[in-house]
């Protein structure tokens, strides 16, 4: 009588596993823009017509971004300088007149520098 009792308890273990796995992955496809939101770490920058761009406090937090050569606006709009449509990447919260309409580059470390023109 135990042996027959076994076999119905697995049936029903292995039904409400995938029933919960069925149930997260469901989840997981219905919220994409939160879950892209949330492990990439993008905010939204003013308005829809605004491209997505990252937040950064200062200018001396933009070493995490890659090495290479960025200009920033007198908005604080970061942008690419090293690809020729030059895109815009990042924002700047706090930025010093001096820093504005500036090119900085970032080298290998995360050093922010500024290139003298």
């Amino acid at each position: 009588m135990a042996n027959k009792q076994h076999p119905e308890h697995f049936k029903i273990a292995l039904i409400a596993i995938f029933s919960s796995i069925s149930l997260f992955s469901l989840a997981f496809i219905s919220e994409k823009e939160a879950i892209a939101g949330f492990a990439t770490g993008i905010e939204p920058y003013n308005t829809a017509n605004q491209p997505v761009l990252r937040e950064f406090n200062d200018v001396d937090s933009l070493g995490t971004l890659a090495k290479g050569a960025y200009y920033i606006d007198d908005d604080g709009v970061v942008y690419w300088a090293d690809d020729e449509s030059k895109p815009a990447i990042a924002y700047v919260d706090i930025i010093d007149e001096s820093q504005k309409n500036r090119h900085v580059y970032i080298d290998n470390y995360g050093n922010v520098g500024y290139v003298i023109s």
